[in-house]
């Protein structure tokens, strides 16, 4: 058992190589961020391909959580172990771009084996440069994972419960062009993803919960143009049109959530190089259903994605949105999404980055009385042992007080991780 104990913290820990590895991605050199920066010393050096360089990182580690099903009362707690191997292949030409990702990651529960589960994805990124200030850039993915406990579904131990996590695929991909005029930079482009949820089993047999009216293809059409005032600050004006067509035509309790919804906003990007670099932005926001049971959602949209650097040594950052997102909830046609978070990290040595966060997010629902108000916070350590290895430390919580107390919960969740990368 400790022999198992010892592998599985080992390839757990190689889990978090994704994090750091950014710092060996060219695109990210410039940057001041504590923690994607390059750190030649530390970072995976990479096995040269030809025009490519492949990346492959491999963790394990284990945890502890004292509420595993996410639930109310009854929380059960349990230790865990996981493992997470990754490929990232960078291309690097003088033009063009081409960008291949696959990744993996294992959950061995010691008692609750109903909650073991694999999530993978694979995506593929690129760019065709056409001429200069000209290029079209792309990107194809595909996701299978689990959805937290407590999100849709409650409960897990007694008859009836889900018997495990609800499983779930995302597959879509997104197409832009974009084009300088002189100082405007103009954007157009278009996405779309296909969410499928399976069935979930039930404790103690039976029939199992019918997940598929949550099934739908969301499309999204946009338009950005962007204004450089100086060469480190631009005026943007962007707009969306969207489509969110549900598969089945009612959910299991009559409503059709099928809905069109559109959005515009404006604001600045600006970068002060070492000091503040960010964009910041506000407009109005608009989502129509089809059902004549559920009213239209409309009101402000608004967000930033800051970072500070008060020093060379820390990193402040701070993000924040609001925006109306699909719901099952019975009765309800969606909610508005009101978040932010601050998080700081911090080079303790050169080898040692310290990392903390919280974060606030109010979850609206609309049509029915019921708002739940999300906390959540997390502490990490990074231990930077040379360019093969790392190692992580952390302790995550959320505490979410929702009106409908089935969903109410706390939990705690500790890891430790090694991460061997190349």
């Amino acid at each position: 058992m400790k022999l198992v104990v010892f592998a599985a913290v080992f390839a757990g820990a190689l889990s978090l190589a994704p994090t750091l590895a950014l710092a060996n991605d060219p695109d990210e050199a410039e940057t001041a961020d504590v923690v994607t920066r390059p750190r030649p010393d530390y970072d995976a050096r990479g096995i040269r391909m030809g025009a490519f360089y492949l990346y492959p990182s491999l963790a394990a580690g284990a945890g502890y959580s004292d509420n595993v099903f996410n639930t109310h009362t009854g929380t059960v707690a349990d230790t865990f172990f996981t493992a997470d191997p990754q490929l990232r292949l960078r291309s690097n030409w003088a033009q063009h771009a081409l960008n291949v990702t696959a990744e993996a990651k294992s959950y061995w529960y010691d008692q609750q084996s109903s909650e073991n589960r694999t999530d993978w994805n694979v995506s593929v990124d690129g760019r065709i440069d056409i001429s200069r200030g000209s290029d079209i850039s792309g990107e194809v993915h595909y996701k299978d994972f689990h959805e937290q406990r407590g999100t849709d579904l409650v409960g897990g131990l007694g008859a009836g419960d889900p018997a495990e996590p609800t499983s779930l695929s995302v597959f879509g991909g997104s197409l832009a062009l974009n084009h300088t005029f002189n100082r405007l930079l103009v954007s157009t482009g278009a996405s779309v993803d296909d969410i499928s949820y399976r069935n979930t089993p039930v404790v103690g047999g039976g029939p199992a919960i019918d997940n598929h009216d949550r099934d739908r293809a969301v499309a999204e059409v946009f338009a950005k143009a962007t204004y450089e005032v100086t060469p480190d600050t631009g005026l943007f004006v962007r707009g969306a049109w969207n489509d969110h067509n549900f598969k089945t035509a009612v959910d299991d309790f009559g409503f059709n959530h099928d809905s069109t919804g559109w959005k515009i906003d404006s604001g600045v990007h600006f970068s002060m190089t070492h000091l503040l670099i960010g964009e910041l932005f506000a407009g109005y926001q608009a989502q129509n259903y089809a059902s004549a049971a559920f009213k239209s959602t409309n009101g402000l949209s608004f967000g930033a994605d800051l970072k500070w650097f008060p020093t060379m040594l820390t990193t402040v950052s701070f993000e924040g949105a609001r925006t109306i997102e699909d719901t099952s909830i019975t009765g309800s046609s969606g909610y508005v999404s009101t978040r932010g978070q601050v998080s700081l990290d911090h080079e303790l040595l050169r080898n040692i980055i310290l990392s903390g966060k919280i974060g606030y997010e109010t979850a609206d629902y609309q049509d029915i009385s019921r708002q739940d108000d999300i906390v959540s916070a997390q502490v990490d350590g990074v231990y930077l042992i040379n360019n093969n290895f790392h190692f992580d430390a952390g302790w995550r919580y959320v505490d979410r007080n929702s009106a409908d107390a089935a969903f109410t919960y706390t939990t705690n969740n500790f890891f430790l991780a090694l991460t061997g990368k190349m």
